[in-house]
Order: C-alpha cells, then structure tokens, then sequence
C-alpha cells in the first residue's frame, strides 16, 4: 500500500475532528501529503429569492467568492490546529455545490488520491455525513476510503478484521489489510459468513441445521490460493499453518519475504452484516472490507450488505472497490 497524497473532506463542525486529528498517524506511517475539502452547500432557491424581491445581490460575484475564502481560512485553522507537520499539509479546496458527495467524487478523481479519510459524523447527520455524503462516497469511489468516528492511534490497531466470501471481489480486499497489518504490527482475521438460508458457498453444502466448517475453510482457503495465482502480480502465497485455521501469507518482493500471520473465522447467521458488525465491533480495531463481493442467495458483500455493515459499525473501517482484471 504507497500512500502518498490523502484527502480528508470536512464540515469545518468539532463531530468531524476524528477525521483531520488521524491524519498525523498517516503523516507518520506513509510520510504522505494532506489536503483538506470543505463543500459550500448550493444556495439556490436563496438566491432566486433575491432575484424575485430584486435585491441588488448577485450569488455568485458578492457571496460566494467570500464565502470560499471565509472557509478556506478555517480550512487552514483547522489544518494548523490538527496537523503538525506543516510541509505535509496540501491544498486546502473549497467547492459549492447542491451535493457534497459529487464535489467530493470529482476532487478524488481529480487528485489522483491514495486514500480518503472521512469522519463518521458531522454537523448535520442527514446532510453531510453517514446515511448521505459519507455512504454516497463510499458507494462511488474507486479510492478506497477509510471512515472514522474517533481518532485513530497506533497502539489501538491489533485486531484487523476482513469479510470475505468466495468472491474475487472480496478477496481482493485482502492485500490492503496485509500491508495495514505490516505498518501496524497488527494481526489479521479472514471473517466468513454463511447465511443460514443459503443454498451453497462455491460447491460447499450448507444448511440450517449445521456447518461444515473445516469443508468451508479448506473451500476458502483454495479460493484465495487460485485468486493469488490468477492475480500474480501481487506476489502472495499461502503458507499452511501447523494448526487449523491458522495460515500464513507471504508477499514475496524482489526476492524478499514479508509475512503476516491470519485466522480464519467462520460463523453462521441469518443475516450476515449483523453477524459482521457485531463481530467486528466486539472484536477488531480495524475493518477492511469490499464493497461487493457475489451474487446470488448465498452473498455476503452484496452491495446492500456492505452499506448496512458502513451503517452500522463503530471502529474505523476502509472500503475498497476493486478494480479486478477481466480474464481473457
């Protein structure tokens, strides 16, 4: 994971400090730049209404411009109260705009961004983050982003948590965490659901009353050999573990090994972002997850239940979408 340039979007509210006071810790591990954003919402219907009773106030040339500079300040208050080290600190970018989430969406494809980091919660619940902008983002951004409702620090990263069913899509989400799990020193955890009503997970039999659980480990674990093998650019392999569930991946680069040991944890549920949620919440610091992962009655990451996991979850969590070669 080369993490050189982050941006973090605000609100310029105290709720979406957690996101500006992580970004040291980022600073500190990948030596990146930070830029700030902060969106003016699009006055539209106020301006007509100037328009109508004929005040002589034009939106555009008499507010706005002032309006952006005012915010532009604060951005850079905000910059200068949470990050340190000044030369880290980059553009401060102020847009209007009637959503959030476009001005946003654009700027990320605009600044070729290795990662985004958004709070949980701003001002305005239902305006600006979780369950509008915040979910919007994550939805659309081919940047994986990492959504926080409290300051990240080192020393609380053990646990990193990754839902994976037999999809490609899923399992791509992996290389991410074994590169979180490197800059941490954290341990990673593979956790699958299986839906207690599914008709099958890739060939392995499963039903209400019980789970073959070593069958759908050993069915996990050849998935994630095959998708390594298929995607050998990004040089892993799986070392077998002297005990069951637990394996090694090894990343091998220009001849040298990196390792980082995983469990892999199966559960059954009825409805499996509940399952992810709870377990994550109870037992990991970070979640790494994919916003998609198989169709069908026996899906995990299926779109929906990515977006009630985001909902839901209290720790940090990164989502990615992958962006996975098609075969020839």
């Amino acid at each position: 994971m080369n993490v050189e340039r982050i941006l973090i979007p605000t609100d310029l509210s105290e709720k979406s400090n957690a996101a500006l006071a992580s970004a040291d810790l980022f600073i500190d591990m990948f030596d990146c730049t930070v830029d700030l954003m902060h969106v003016i919402p699009l006055s539209k219907y106020l301006g007509d209404s100037f328009d109508k009773i004929g005040v002589p106030l034009n939106m555009n040339q008499d507010v706005y411009p002032k309006l952006i500079e005012t915010q532009r300040k604060e951005l850079s208050a905000f910059a200068n109260k949470h990050i340190k080290k000044k030369e880290r600190r980059g553009e401060y970018i102020v847009t209007i705009d009637r959503k959030p989430s476009d001005s946003i969406v654009d700027q990320i494809k605009k600044g070729n961004y290795d990662l985004v980091i958004m709070s949980a919660r701003g001002a305005h619940y239902a305006d600006f983050f979780h369950g509008s902008a915040t979910d919007k983002v994550v939805r659309r951004s081919k940047t994986p982003i990492l959504t926080v409702s409290e300051t990240m620090l080192l020393n609380k990263i053990n646990t990193i948590v990754v839902p994976c069913d037999f999809s490609n899509n899923s399992l791509a989400s992996i290389p991410m965490a074994f590169d979180i799990a490197k800059k941490f020193g954290a341990k990673l955890e593979l956790l699958n659901i299986i839906e207690m009503y599914a008709h099958d997970v890739h060939g392995v039999e499963t039903t209400t009353i019980g789970i073959d659980e070593k069958a759908v480990y050993g069915g996990l674990k050849g998935r994630l050999k095959t998708f390594f093998s298929e995607n050998a650019d990004n040089n892993f392999e799986i070392e077998d573990g002297d005990e069951l569930y637990n394996d090694t991946l090894v990343r091998t680069v220009n001849g040298e090994r990196e390792t980082v040991e995983f469990k892999t944890v199966i559960m059954k549920a009825i409805a499996a972002h509940h399952e992810i949620v709870d377990y994550a919440n109870e037992n990991a610091d970070l979640l790494v997850m994919s916003t998609h992962g198989r169709t069908g009655l026996s899906r995990m990451l299926l779109g929906s239940t990515a977006e009630q996991v985001i909902q839901h979850i209290k720790i940090p969590q990164i989502t990615i979408k992958p962006q996975l070669k098609e075969k020839a």
